[in-house]
């Protein structure tokens, strides 16, 4: 079995049509046994992994390469073990970009999505991945669901754009790398502005040690979500136009958000409910990129922040609390803020 598999261009698998063509008319086979119009190529590239090796949880394992842009119709699913790869680095738009376009008669509620080895496996979909790729969706249909683990697993310069009112990227499972990722509800030409519904990033069920580097956010109504944080680290996180940057709904433990930049809002984060407060743990730092203040939220109470920001989000058994360390520095070290 092999390792790996390359998608050919739609140029040449078009050429490869037309040569059909002309060898069933030179063998007198009827036409109709070649295809006319647009390929599958959601079938035709869940079909390409059963070249690849089977893993031990009967799940394909592998890299497809992709050397085109490609249409899709419906939700490409991939195998637990896959990554996918463009042979070029993703653009800001599809046209100069190795990649999928949603159709506008989807079916689906994502563009791609990978499989979990088994209903109960979350943290099994070790060698995951998703490189040089740029999604293109349509509003309402979320852009990629992925799940990766361990270090085998990572998503790398991955461009995820015009998903509107739903969600640019689901992400599950633990111990891999996001890095350099951009995410926008809206697509090259349409207006800017805050698309209502619009979320970035989920991150889904409970997620461990899973770093973020260097990654946008445009035109959403939150930015970052999760529900259940483990250890996460991110850096170098920048939004504009969107309304909320980041939202924790349930639980964080040790996650830390460093060199955070967020335009065209007020809003810093909203903590929802602090689940258990004795363990919880946010520190974040970073600035309003054009807002004097900021706001963070916790569970209905808002505390307004300087322009610059440094904040600890901790507690007890009795509730969680903030702690400003640049007014305590100011207050207890002589610095000036």
């Amino acid at each position: 079995m092999a390792t790996s598999v390359t998608i050919p261009s739609r140029a040449e698998a078009a050429r490869e049509i037309d040569a059909g063509r002309v060898t069933a008319t030179r063998y007198g086979l009827p036409l109709a046994s070649v295809p006319h119009g647009e390929v599958d190529w959601a079938a035709y590239i869940e079909r390409a992994q059963s070249s690849l090796g089977l893993s031990g949880s009967g799940q394909r394992s592998g890299t497809i390469y992709l050397s085109d842009s490609y249409p899709l119709s419906r939700t490409l699913n991939l195998d637990s073990h896959v990554a996918i790869e463009g042979t070029v680095r993703a653009k800001h738009h599809i046209g100069s970009s190795h990649g999928f376009y949603a159709l506008d008669d989807f079916v689906g509620e994502s563009v791609l999505k990978w499989k979990k080895p088994g209903d109960d496996k979350n943290y099994s979909n070790f060698g995951a991945g998703i490189h040089q790729v740029h999604i293109q969706s349509v509003p309402g249909l979320s852009g990629v669901s992925f799940r990766g683990a361990q270090q085998s697993a990572r998503i790398d310069n991955l461009v995820i754009r015009g998903f509107g009112p739903a969600t640019g990227l689901i992400i599950g499972g633990d111990t891999f790398t996001v890095s350099d990722l951009f995410v926008d509800a809206l697509k090259g030409g349409d207006q800017s502005g805050t698309i209502p519904e619009a979320t970035g990033i989920r991150l889904e069920g409970r997620v461990y040690s899973v770093p973020f580097n260097n990654f946008t956010v445009h035109n959403c109504e939150t930015g970052l979500e999760w529900s259940d944080a483990h250890q996460i680290r991110l850096t170098n996180f920048e939004t504009e136009l969107t309304t909320r940057p980041l939202v924790s709904t349930y639980n964080s433990i040790g996650v830390t958000v460093r060199n955070c930049c967020f335009r065209h809002t007020e809003e810093i984060l909203e903590v929802k409910r602090a689940r258990w407060p004795a363990n919880y743990g946010i520190e974040i730092s970073g600035m309003m990129a054009d807002h004097s203040l900021g706001r963070v939220t916790i569970e209905g109470t808002e505390v307004v922040t300087a322009k610059a920001f440094d904040l600890v989000i901790e507690g007890d058994r009795h509730g969680v609390e903030i702690h400003d360390l640049r007014r305590m520095r100011t207050r207890f070290m002589g610095c000036k803020g």
